[in-house]
């Protein structure tokens, strides 16, 4: 055993800044793949089950939080695919 203080990985455990830009990226890359469900409501959904399967130990936001982090992605989402409303 050592007295030596370990470096804990920042992506072991998100916190609320890790997890916004981690749901924020997730988000962008669906959204990118043409693999976004219809609706905001949907994906917030759908990414906290992944953020919950991806980072077990950390603690699941709740859907209000993951709706925040993702809702800039969300709405420039057809400025970022091209296509118009």
């Amino acid at each position: 055993m050592t007295d030596k203080p370990t470096r804990v990985d920042s992506r072991a455990k998100p916190g609320r800044r890790a997890a916004t830009r981690i749901l924020a990226a997730e988000a962008y890359r669906r959204i990118m793949t043409g693999k976004a469900p219809q609706t905001l409501s949907e994906l917030a959904v759908q990414l906290s089950a992944w953020l919950n399967e991806t980072y077990p130990e950390a603690p699941l936001p709740p859907i209000s939080f993951v709706e925040a982090a993702i809702r800039d992605a969300w709405h420039r989402r057809h400025e970022a695919i091209g296509s118009e409303l």
